[in-house]
């Protein structure tokens, strides 16, 4: 007996008496003759069908083709109660080849498919005990091209398009048929809304989704070429009962590229975000891919810091500008790419008026700088330091300038 023939027979056996939690006594024959499909031999060059059924009851479990003494052809396996469970076509190698169909207990279809020598091919429909369509699916190229999932309601829950048209159930949800873009609601198992989608000609142009309480939770769009991810949230006093409409809180822009609209992925433009209330609070600027501009801003809209990144290797510099929440300038500092203070660093009165500017020296081959020279100013504007810092620490003044503090 070939060795795929023992090894299905031995297979469905023991998954139906697991299955029932009992070991059934089941018995087989042929053409009204009693057979034992684990004996090769009585198998061996017979062709016919094989039917096996419960020992107790009489109920059928499987009924398998033989082909001089190969399992080839039509097969069905029945559940502990005699009811369909499966039937598909089996081809000289032992895989499906053809029509491939489960079912529920009442006989209607579960699942249906069409196999290619055990690969799935085309369409893929799947019902629910209702006989409703659950989940519609095309296979090709070795996989999974397009599928689209409902609710009892037949709405669409979830979807996924193909490149190019590969079913008319895809032209109307996808944007292929006549009419172009395809505005495409998604909803959730109780019909709520959940999402919706533009897709023109399979791929996504834009999406929305909402969260469990209906408001606008993210969104997705191309703006100039490229792919935009924006955030939002509602947020609310507590104990008010309502909450305001969402506001966006984040946004992210994408540097042209290939990749699907709804991809985290890829060369970062710009990310920027906002408070609760909807007041801009931070923007980041990337240059291929290296974070080169940041700025922050108070709640009230007053900017916070303003950093610009400039060169690169040992001759990148930071500048960076700190300001209080009157808008006011209080810190300006140079710093090289690790964060070491070079040329000159300035910090500010209250009232705006230069408080303090020392200058560093350029890094040495270490990257190490040092300060040379410190200036201070009262808030009236009168200079009351000019010095000169020695390498070994010591001051050197310079004429006509007040005593340095210590």
């Amino acid at each position: 007996m070939p060795r795929h023939a023992l090894s299905i027979a031995t297979i469905f056996i023991a998954y139906f008496a697991i299955n029932t939690a009992t070991y059934a006594i089941i018995r087989c024959e042929m053409d009204g003759q009693a057979v034992n499909p684990a004996h090769g031999a009585e198998l061996a060059g017979r062709s016919g069908l094989l039917q096996c059924r419960e020992q107790d009851t009489g109920r059928l479990q499987r009924e398998q083709t033989l082909r001089e003494g190969r399992f080839v052809g039509p097969e069905r396996f029945f559940d502990r109660e005699g009811r369909l469970l499966r039937e598909r076509s089996v081809n000289e190698r032992g895989n499906s080849e053809g029509r491939v169909v489960e079912f529920w207990p009442d006989g209607r279809v579960r699942r249906e498919e069409f196999a290619v020598n055990g690969r799935t091919q085309g369409l893929v429909r799947s019902f629910d005990s209702q006989g409703r369509l659950e989940r519609l699916t095309f296979h090709g190229e070795g996989r999974e091209l397009f599928s689209a999932s409902y609710n009892p309601a037949g709405q669409p829950t979830r979807l996924l398009c193909p490149a190019s048209s590969v079913t008319l159930e895809d032209r109307p949800l996808c944007g292929f048929g006549p009419g172009g873009a395809a505005d495409t609601v998604l909803y959730t198992a109780d019909g709520g809304k959940a999402a919706q989608r533009r897709y023109e000609n399979g791929r996504l142009m834009a999406a929305s989704e909402w969260n469990a309480r209906g408001e606008l939770a993210t969104q997705w769009l191309f703006e100039q070429g490229r792919r935009v991810q924006r955030s939002f949230s509602a947020e609310g006093p507590a104990g008010t009962g309502t909450l305001p409409a969402p506001v966006r809180r984040e946004e992210r822009i994408y540097e042209p590229d290939e990749r699907p609209l709804t991809d985290r992925g890829g060369q970062p433009a710009t990310l920027r975000r906002w408070s609760a209330g909807g007041q801009l609070i931070e923007q980041i600027g990337y240059t291929a891919g290296r974070e080169t501009l940041q700025e922050r801003w108070y709640a009230n809209g007053e900017r916070r810091e303003r950093t610009v990144l400039t060169g690169t290797g040992d001759a990148a510099r930071l500048q960076s500008e700190l300001f209080n929440d009157e808008g006011r300038l209080t810190h300006r500092s140079l710093f090289t790419a690790d964060r070491r203070p070079t040329g000159v660093q300035q910090r500010f009165h209250a009232n705006g008026r230069l408080a303090r500017e020392e200058t560093f020296s350029a890094p040495d081959n270490r990257g190490r700088t040092r300060i040379e020279a410190r200036k201070e100013w009262s808030e009236d504007g009168e200079l009351m330091a000019d010095d000169i810092l020695l390498e070994d620490g010591s001051r050197q003044r310079k004429a006509g300038a007040a005593a340095s503090p210590p």
